[in-house]
């Protein structure tokens, strides 16, 4: 199934809206709602939020809950607001249990009543079943790979490719696997026309894949480098925030919502603004007074 929760509230008109094995389709235009515009150029991108049960759970000296909720505050609040919300990945504290779970999607509920339509990755602290348990029935989708929750989301200038890089639920390295690439190369080519972004939850590590990250990262970039439509790789797992680019091809590390491994660096989310030829990222903190709040990174497009 796309890992996808729809608006709760009928304040959004999503313009022919449609969800398919392929991937969700969401076609252009401002969509008008009561408490503003929605622009379908603006994405919100969380990552690594670590939700536990208990919502007074703490760890690093942060309550995760507490971080989420400020997030899920601030982007609800939003004008316009984003056309999507997704998490990259790491949803649960430790090992993806049912009731971490059912503390996250209650905590995620003013995004869907704000009128956002959320994509929901998975972690290495993630569990499948567990996690597939707690979403409606009426809120699934057919799945594109059974083992595997990746799939589409195509927006008017943007196909996002979801990846699960999930193997093994608190084992620390993630891989994206033959029949998931087969899957991605076949999607891509199926799209040439438009720019194309891919989500996963690993870092790529070609230096030492087996230390943590992807440990099929020479795989996938093999795949992603030659396909000049693939813009970025947006990844988080490293609790790191950074952007860096090469011959035009950009990587991005998104940064936690929940702790930091550092002291020093930023916990928040990423507003993403796209634009014909490229995007805006801005860093949006969760403490307000960190220096690196409000940061902002132009991205070009390479050429296809």
């Amino acid at each position: 199934m796309p890992v996808y929760l729809p608006p709760t509230s009928r304040r959004r008109f999503l313009a022919g809206s449609l969800a398919t094995a392929a991937g969700l389709i969401f076609r252009d235009g401002l969509f008008a709602a009561d408490a503003g515009i929605t622009d379908p150029h603006r994405f919100a991108l969380l990552s690594d939020v670590h939700i536990a049960a208990d919502r007074a759970k703490v760890l690093r000296g942060v309550t995760m809950a507490e971080n989420l909720a400020k997030v899920v505050a601030e982007v609800a609040a939003l004008s316009p607001l984003p056309a999507n919300a997704a998490i990259n990945g790491d949803l649960a504290f430790g090992t993806g249990e049912v009731g971490d779970y059912a503390t996250l999607l209650d905590l995620l509920k003013p995004l869907r009543a704000a009128g956002l339509p959320l994509h929901l990755n998975l972690g290495n602290h993630d569990q499948r079943d567990h996690f597939r348990s707690s979403i409606p029935q009426s809120q699934r989708d057919a799945a594109a790979l059974k083992e595997r929750e990746a799939y589409v989301v195509e927006t008017p200038r943007v196909n996002w490719f979801v990846l699960d890089s999930l193997v093994e639920t608190n084992k620390v390295p993630g891989n994206v696997g033959d029949h998931q690439l087969r899957w991605l190369a076949e999607g891509l080519e199926a799209r040439r026309g438009k720019p194309a972004i891919v989500l996963v939850h690993h870092n790529p590590d070609l230096e030492n894949p087996n230390r943590g990250g992807l440990t099929d990262t020479r795989a996938l970039l093999d795949l992603l480098l030659p396909r000049r439509q693939v813009k970025a790789l947006i990844f988080g797992h490293t609790h790191a925030w950074s952007v860096r680019s090469e011959a035009g091809f950009h990587q991005v590390n998104l940064p936690p919502v929940a702790y930091v491994f550092q002291e020093g660096y930023p916990s928040g989310w990423v507003d993403v603004r796209l634009t014909e030829t490229g995007a805006t990222l801005e860093l949006r903190c969760v403490d307000p007074a960190h220096k690196q709040h409000g940061e902002k990174h132009e991205l070009s497009w390479r050429d296809a």
